[in-house]
């Protein structure tokens, strides 16, 4: 179950996400809930693993964006990162890149189907 705690033990503070929701829980967890099922996540590997920096560009920026709005700086500050890097098509390990953004994305999506 999505809750303050089981974001604060993944490493997420919700506080600046829940102010912007106007500390409205169920409108935050909501909003979260939409955001890490967002099928741009899932567009991300693949486009990696094909090497199409265009896509992957186009996915992490939808993606940082949505997720800078929620404040979900453990998702957020890797997914700008990203996004620069691939903005600028610079030679990076992109899959070592988004594995950890992956990895905390997917335990959120958990939260939310239990």
């Amino acid at each position: 179950m999505l809750t303050i705690a089981n974001m604060k033990a993944l490493g997420v503070d919700p506080t600046d996400g829940l102010a912007r929701c106007m500390n409205n829980e169920a409108f935050f967890f909501q909003m979260v809930s939409m955001a890490v099922t967002n099928d741009y996540f899932d567009a991300i590997g693949p486009a990696l693993e094909k090497n199409d920096l265009v896509s992957a560009f186009e996915a992490a920026h939808a993606l940082k964006g949505v997720i800078g709005n929620l404040a979900l700086k453990p998702l957020y500050e890797p997914l700008s990162e990203m996004t620069d890097l691939l903005r600028a098509k610079k030679e990076a390990d992109y899959i070592s890149l988004y594995r950890p953004i992956k990895e905390l994305r997917d335990q959120l999506l958990a939260l939310t189907r239990t």
